[in-house]
């Protein structure tokens, strides 16, 4: 009675199946505990990397592309075709390659995981490029900028109202005075009277003749927004963005070809019988104890259960009896 309540007691302690032999537990709760390593390198991958594009679109949004003094600058417009890359690598940073690595990550899918990391690499690769490109553009840019402005200062000031807004607004902002100086507004330009945002002091009443101007140029403070800016979008985009993406090319490299080996793994292991009679399509999931439960309810472990229990023999118990019968017959001689 005692072993039918004990293997009573075993079989309570089993864990359900479903019919046809499968463990309650799905393939997803193990995948995820099994994949729970890997995917976590991913959503930090994919976190650091958001952050870090959004940062780049914040300080690219402050420093050029709602600061009036971009504008002044020539030939830098936001519809260059680095600039149109550029716009469309952020997006894809920005929230596009998460949400691809995060669905691959969660669908155990290798076509989904190694263009995850083919798409890190093609963004590393476009910074490269790009990289190289602004490195040779922006020496040009700035070897070209003093003629360029003054060409366009001498075409465009005092006739096209938006540049003459413009410049007037920058020189009392940096305190400076023509392109080069206060003698561009001399007679080579043909604008006699200086404006008052050249004025280091406001003129007198009924006067509009500035009576102390600054001194300095503003081709220089020109020059030290664009370096500053340059600077500033340089240390972000090449020095973390295009940084961060080659460390996580190399650490995703090996954790994602594990990972892939484990799927494959799984997949192998969904696609044979299990050994307790499962049916193809499903794994067993139990711990360490309910497969040694899982051995104790077999017909054999029944049979052995079902015994009773063997006494042990002495070693010494033949030997034993020999002596006593041969103490015996001595004694009766």
């Amino acid at each position: 009675m005692g072993i039918w309540e004990s293997e009573g007691g075993l079989r309570r302690r089993m864990p359900l199946r479903r019919a046809g032999g499968s463990c309650a537990v799905g393939t997803t709760s193990l995948g995820g505990r099994a994949m729970r390593y890997y995917r976590l390198w991913i959503y930090t991958c994919n976190t650091v990397l958001l952050a870090g594009a959004l940062a780049f679109c914040g300080a690219a949004s402050r420093t050029l592309i709602f600061d009036y003094r971009r504008m002044l600058i020539p030939n830098l417009a936001l519809y260059q075709p680095t600039f149109l890359y550029a716009y469309l690598a952020l997006a894809t940073q920005g929230g596009a390659i998460q949400v691809l690595g995060c669905v691959a990550a969660l669908r155990l899918s290798e076509k989904l995981l190694n263009a995850y990391w083919l798409l890190l690499l093609v963004l590393l690769f476009g910074d490269i490029v790009l990289g190289a490109f602004w490195t040779y553009k922006f020496e040009k840019m700035c070897q070209d900028l003093k003629p360029a402005l003054r060409m366009r200062f001498q075409q465009e000031y005092g006739t096209d109202q938006d540049m003459t807004t413009l410049w007037d607004r920058f020189q009392r902002d940096e305190e400076c005075c023509g392109v080069t100086g206060p003698d561009n507004y001399g007679n080579e330009t043909g604008k006699f009277e200086m404006p008052l945002s050249c004025c280091l002091e406001p003129p007198p009443e009924n006067s509009t003749r500035c009576i102390k101007h600054f001194q300095v140029g503003c081709d220089d403070k020109l020059m030290d927004y664009m370096k500053s800016t340059a600077a500033l979008l340089a240390i972000l985009g090449y020095c973390v963005l295009a940084f961060l993406k080659m460390c996580f090319l190399g650490i995703l490299r090996y954790e994602i070809k594990e990972m892939i080996q484990k799927i494959r793994i799984l997949k192998t292991e969904l696609a044979l019988p299990n050994a307790n009679g499962a049916v193809p399509g499903t794994i067993r999931t139990e711990s360490a104890e309910s497969e040694r439960e899982s051995l104790l309810v077999r017909p054999e472990s029944t049979a052995l259960l079902s015994s009773p229990p063997t006494q042990s023999k002495n070693p010494n118990g033949n030997n034993n009896y020999e002596m006593r019968e041969y103490r015996s017959g001595r004694e009766n001689i």
